[in-house]
């Protein structure tokens, strides 16, 4: 048997009994993590994605997402290559928030309405944060600074949209026009969903039923990971990580505090943002990039919950990680380049404080001032891009030959 196969069986079983060796000896802080878990899935994540689940599954079930994606087919056909209903996912996503995107993504796929190819490019960008979070839970309840929260979810948008672009030719596969007229296919969905025979009442309710079974499951990953965490620093684990990032980090004026947070937000975004905020030894605008990036990788806890539905289809689970690593280098970057508007009143309507930003040398000295936090964010760019080559490359030498 190859030493891989064992690594790879072995692995999960030492990280289960280490963790649960963790919760033994500490049994009293296991379950003050777990409350904070608790506390999170039932003060924020409930009320802010129950309904939102619940008329996701109703959207879907009424076929209005089938009706929708045909009318903008041709559009979201032109810009990301994928068919109308998939771009209706992306505009739920934004809404509503992690992880209804890619739930709604691995349904259609399950049920065979898109392709492999055009589900993995759907997932690039259509899973996102919801408004309601970055700025109510993040920019006024964390920053406390309401301007950071419209950069924040500007940059955030802009980065996964500037992801679905960049995966838009992925699988060399194009999106056909309909051979149809708009009327007729909406005749026939309207029949496929009478055919059925279900009524709205029994949608309803499978979309409750549905909807509260998510949020279970999404609960039990929080309180899962809160304590996860907990156990990591009880050991110190996460402080020998921060140790070790900090090393090459300090040079770009990183404090090891900040690092210690920004590993925190690795595990669980809302931790992270929450940790980095607090933070009081480094400048605001290296702390908001940071919270960038965690809000747009959004951390083991919800990549876990979205990995859950993905891994249930073809869709592979280690490109989506790979793009959403993608879209939190892009949301920093993007926040650290628009950083400049947050301190004017530019982003709501006083359009001749963006004038001075813009215009008396503000955003240039800004720049040059934070050239430690915009060089390696370029590094990571550049690393990622190097590697999409070189594999690219390697893929048309083994094709040719």
């Amino acid at each position: 048997m190859k030493k891989s196969k064992l690594v790879i069986f072995f692995m999960p079983v030492f990280i289960v009994l280490f963790l649960i060796l963790g919760i033994i000896i500490f049994p009293n802080e296991s379950i003050i993590a777990a409350k904070e878990g608790l506390n999170i899935w039932t003060s924020v994540l409930i009320p802010s994605l129950l309904p939102f689940v619940i008329g996701a599954n109703l959207i879907v079930d009424l076929k209005i997402v089938d009706i929708i994606g045909f009318i903008i087919n041709p559009i979201t056909r032109f810009i990301f290559n994928v068919s109308g209903k998939s771009a209706l996912v992306f505009a739920i996503s934004t809404v509503s928030g992690y992880p209804v995107g890619a739930k709604l993504a691995s349904e259609l796929r399950s049920s065979s309405q898109i392709s492999k190819y055009e589900a993995q490019r759907l997932v690039s960008f259509c899973s996102t944060s919801g408004p309601l979070f970055i700025i109510g839970a993040v920019a006024n309840g964390m920053f406390e600074n309401a301007s950071l929260g419209y950069l924040m979810i500007i940059c955030h948008y802009l980065a996964a949209i500037s992801v679905g672009l960049f995966f838009r030719n992925y699988g060399k596969e194009l999106i056909a026009r309909s051979s149809n007229s708009l009327k007729s296919n909406i005749r026939n969905v309207i029949n496929t969903r009478y055919y059925n025979n279900q009524g709205f009442f029994v949608l309803f309710g499978n979309a409750v039923f549905n909807g509260v079974n998510t949020l279970l499951m999404v609960g039990g990953f929080v309180i899962v990971f809160s304590v996860i965490f907990k156990i990591l620093s009880l050991f110190n684990i996460i402080s020998l990580m921060s140790s070790i990032l900090y090393i090459p980090l300090s040079l770009f004026g990183v404090t090891k505090e900040l690092c210690y947070a920004f590993i925190s937000g690795l595990f669980e975004m809302t931790i992270g943002c929450n940790k980095i905020a607090g933070v009081t030894s480094a400048p605001q605008v290296l702390k908001t990039v940071l919270a960038s990036f965690l809000i747009g990788f959004s951390g083991l806890s919800i990549l876990a919950q979205c990995c859950n539905f993905l891994a249930k289809t073809d869709i592979n689970v280690g490109l989506y990680i790979f793009s959403k690593f993608l879209h939190g280098v892009l949301s920093g970057l993007f926040t650290f380049l628009l950083y400049p508007l947050s301190k004017s009143t530019a982003l709501v309507s006083n359009f001749s404080s963006l004038y001075d930003v813009l215009y008396n040398n503000i955003i240039w000295n800004y720049y040059i001032s934070n050239y430690k936090i915009l060089l390696p964010i370029f590094i990571i760019i550049y690393v990622l891009l190097s590697l999409i080559f070189i594999e690219k490359t390697s893929y048309k030498r083994k094709k040719e030959s």
